[in-house]
């Protein structure tokens, strides 16, 4: 019951806001809208007992307050024009309460309802800049010295009779009913703000999050793009010595050996010269899918120049195996090609071995090339490990 009621009023307060409102001018209008809504109700009933108490003209001053501000809510959610309501509460809610004090004989006659009127400059504090609502403040104490000069000639004319229970009544309902709705619009007004505020908060923090994700995902992007060869999406040299220094690690404390291909294509000027670069990037793209169809899955396989290849194969026990996989990428690679004669494309491959050649990368990496250049001088698709008198 409880929940629905809290809906209801959420409901009645934005009954202004706009979906184009920021979370700002939504709660301003939600704040200036509580106004009536507390107030209206209250009068109406300050209204019913001063008529039955037989006080025609204090009656008339809160009931005409009670139907100006249902006008006023009426129109709003026609509208949705705030300055209107806005105008016409502020003024009413300031100057009624005096009037209707002053009806009743003064501040203690009546019973300090004039209290309610201390809804216009906090009103005006959640509405406007701090500039005006002083100035809705200075009228509300310039009328409160204007009621003391006048208190007690007010209390001489007054000729309508009050039960001293009724005037001590309504000073209880004033004090307790007027400063709690001023409490609770404070709190409504701090309430929201806080909401708001920590609502903003959340979405900048989604926000950042957000960012920071797709920050991440690019420098991942980025980094993967500075390892990996653009055309081929293969490795490239600098991935390449990166995953050398791990595996020749790995072989050190496991007594293992690791043999680099180095592979050169034979015959892929003459492709790139007769045929366009289109041909010779895609000849490109399926001799490193051809290679890498040929290794087991912790090999790795780099594009380390124009038409050169590096494959490097780890938890090596013999050279057996390091033959064969050099064989079957030259088979490989020798196969014909679409839109090419046969056998346009074939592979010069020379051969180092880590620690048998080389304890350090660079060297590994020169004597493999010193190897391959040496089978492309002699016979070209073919291979060669490396050896001194080589």
């Amino acid at each position: 019951m409880l929940a629905i009621a809290k809906r209801c009023l959420e409901a009645c307060v934005n009954i202004g806001s706009l979906p184009t409102d920021s979370e700002t001018k939504r709660l301003k209008k939600a704040s200036l809208t509580m106004v009536p809504l507390i107030i209206g109700p209250a009068a109406l009933v300050w209204g019913l007992l001063y008529l039955y108490l037989d006080h025609y003209l204090s009656a008339s001053i809160p009931l005409s307050y009670s139907l100006i501000s249902l006008f006023n809510l009426w129109h709003l959610n026609k509208t949705k024009d705030i300055v209107f309501l806005q105008k016409t509460q502020m003024i009413l809610v300031l100057l009624l309460p005096f009037f209707l004090m002053w009806s009743l004989g003064g501040f203690a006659l009546g019973s300090f309802v004039m209290i309610w009127a201390f809804f216009a400059p906090i009103a005006a504090l959640t509405y406007e800049d701090s500039d005006k609502a002083l100035s809705w403040f200075h009228a509300f104490m310039s009328l409160v010295v204007i009621s003391t000069l006048i208190d007690q000639t007010l209390i001489e004319n007054h000729t309508t009779f009050m039960p001293q229970i009724a005037v001590e009544l309504f000073f209880l309902l004033n004090i307790s009913v007027g400063l709690s709705g001023i409490y609770y619009l404070i709190k409504y007004f701090i309430d929201q703000k806080e909401k708001n505020a920590n609502t903003k908060l959340e979405a900048e923090h989604e926000k950042l999050l957000e960012t920071s994700a797709q920050l991440e995902k690019a420098n991942e992007k980025l980094k993967y793009r500075a390892h990996h060869d653009e055309l081929t999406d293969i490795p490239n040299r600098y991935l390449l010595k990166e995953e050398l220094a791990r595996i020749t690690a790995y072989a050190i404390r496991h007594k293992h050996s690791v043999a680099l291909l180095f592979i050169d294509l034979d015959g892929f000027k003459a492709v790139n010269d007769n045929y366009g670069h289109a041909k010779g990037d895609e000849v490109l793209q399926t001799v490193a899918s051809r290679i890498k169809s040929l290794l087991r899955k912790e090999d790795i396989i780099a594009r380390i120049g124009g038409d050169e290849f590096a494959v490097a194969i780890g938890t090596l026990s013999d050279l057996v195996y390091v033959e064969k996989v050099a064989k079957r990428i030259i088979k490989e690679i020798s196969k014909d090609y679409e839109g090419l004669p046969a056998s346009s494309v074939g592979a010069s491959i020379g051969i180092s071995i880590f620690p048998e050649h080389a304890t350090n990368i660079d060297s590994l990496f020169n004597y493999a090339d010193k190897a391959m250049y040496s089978i492309k001088k002699s016979s070209k698709n073919d291979f060669m490990i490396y050896s001194e008198s080589a």
